[in-house]
């Protein structure tokens, strides 16, 4: 979880959606759907945006799983929502799981079998010793059946939120986790907002676990037992997990892109003091955020005095701001995109389908909580550097998690929102989303039905026209194709029937 100057826990107002599986009526998440436009690279690009009829406290991750449903946790609950992909109609919900703490990401392995589904998520464990409550589980369908493959995962907690966040599988099957830190800028007890743990042999890294290794250990433990109080923590089991890049402070996402890369976002300090050699302690730090190409072995510039003393790694002890430009023989590695200070960029993903004639295909899009934007890092053609950025869309209700969905459709956790918006692209700009120009005549598009030259939209989004629900609201809107206004409505959502 980004840090935040607000308390992490809010008091629930009620209890959303009681029910374990729920069938919902097949209605539009809207009948008409503003539009969003951005300029990307002198292209102009619009989405047709909305929200979900589907409400969730503190939504804090996404993605879609094999059997095609989006599924969504918060921190406590996780969701598997059926969707109607033209239309954004919530078809189905059904609840996963319930009464957890502190779900922060959520990954799907690409070398499991599509059924039973199975998915991995990160959270907590607070009955678990403080400094190392986290945990990642396993869900099995069709019953949800939990384990626990890796526990005693480093936890900042009471002191800061950064906790065990993204998650991602690379085409192997090993699973990467960005874990955040336990100091703000490498330096632990009374520091600014302190006190602070020590940074422990796995915090403020992205880590790796190659869980289906026969010999797969990945229960973390620790010498001295008990919460972290200095820096001579050694790790005495679990060796199943490792760190794969040290030097980050709290990535909150990260994606294995299809070039074969790992991207990820990572928090900027607070400011306070920062790590200058494993004895020595300095003044300010960066504020600012940073989008990461992450390369096993390289540092990427947070301190971790544990590693740098205990491996040792005397380069882990150094603070390196994000402004900081790394040259050829120095050791460390700066970031690709140095993002806005406090922007809180947290949720990632590669942008895959071939929406806007592919104009931003292998992009980047991320999410700015604090800024509440969706914006897209376009990269380089070698994938290595970040060519431009761009914002998508904003207004947001701090987001805090984006994923794609099919035909390129932008899915957004707003965590403050307690709702999922997305973003649909519209390539034509025409004002009706990709997704609803599936008829014969593309020109008018929408769910049209063949036989009546009247109908171009299935208002109440049932998939079935009749004349009540959807030709005659069609007729009172718009008119026959003489009508004088018949051109300016093509594509356009007709008024509700009522």
């Amino acid at each position: 979880m980004p840090h935040l100057n607000v308390p992490f826990r809010r008091t629930p107002a009620v209890i959303i959606m009681a029910l374990a599986f729920l069938i919902v009526p097949g209605a539009p998440a809207t009948l008409s759907t503003p539009s969003v436009e951005a300029e990307v690279a002198g292209i102009s690009l619009a989405f047709q945006r909305g929200e979900l009829d589907f409400a969730l406290e503190e939504p804090t991750s996404l993605a879609f799983g094999p059997d095609g449903r989006l599924y969504v946790t918060s921190r406590t609950e996780i969701w598997a929502l059926t969707l109607d992909p033209a239309t954004q109609t919530l078809l189905a919900s059904e609840q996963v799981a319930s009464g957890l703490e502190g779900v922060l990401g959520i990954a799907f392995d690409p070398t499991a079998p599509a059924s039973p589904v199975i998915f991995y998520v990160s959270r907590q464990e607070l009955s678990h010793t403080p400094g190392y409550q986290g945990v990642v589980s396993s869900f099995t369908g069709p019953t949800w059946q939990r384990q626990e493959v890796i526990t005693g995962l480093p936890s900042s907690e009471p002191h800061l939120n950064h906790l065990t966040n993204g998650l991602a599988f690379d085409d192997g099957g090993r699973l990467f986790i960005a874990q955040g830190s336990n100091t703000d800028a490498g330096v632990p007890g009374a520091v600014g907002m302190g006190p602070f743990w020590p940074e422990t042999p796995l915090s403020a890294a992205i880590l790796v676990a190659d869980i289906h290794d026969p010999g797969f250990d990945g229960a973390i433990t620790y010498s001295p037992a008990g919460s972290p109080e200095d820096d001579a923590v050694i790790q005495t089991g679990g060796f199943g997990v490792a760190v794969y890049a040290p030097g980050h402070r709290n990535p909150y996402d990260l994606v294995i892109h299809s070039n074969g890369y790992i991207y990820s976002t990572d928090n900027g300090a607070l400011g306070f003091g920062t790590s200058l050699s494993c004895t020595l302690t300095g003044g300010l730090t960066s504020t600012a955020d940073e989008l990461n190409l992450v390369e096993e072995g390289n540092y990427y510039g947070f301190p971790n005095r544990n590693r740098g003393l205990g491996l040792p790694d005397a380069r882990q002890c150094v603070y390196h701001p994000p402004e900081e430009i790394a040259g050829p023989a120095d050791d460390f590695t700066g970031p690709i995109a140095v993002l806005p200070n406090h922007c809180s960029c947290d949720g990632l993903v590669e942008y895959t389908a071939d929406a806007f004639g592919g104009a931003l295909t292998g992009a980047l899009v991320y999410v700015s909580l604090i800024q509440g934007t969706v914006s897209r890092a376009a990269l380089s053609q070698d994938g290595r550097d970040v060519d431009s950025i761009s914002e998508l869309a904003s207004g947001f209700d701090w987001p805090l998690d984006v994923t794609a969905g099919p035909g390129g459709t932008l899915y957004v956790a707003e965590f403050a929102g307690d709702q999922i918006s997305y973003l649909a692209p519209d390539s034509d700009g025409d004002g009706c989303a990709d997704g609803r120009e599936l008829g014969p005549n593309e020109v008018l598009g929408g769910q049209r039905d063949p036989a009546n030259p009247w109908d171009f939209y299935d208002v109440n989004g049932d998939r079935i026209v009749n004349i009540v629900d959807d030709v005659l609201a069609v007729a009172a809107a718009f008119g026959p194709e003489t009508a004088p206004n018949y051109n300016e409505a093509l594509d356009r959502s007709p008024a509700s029937p009522g």
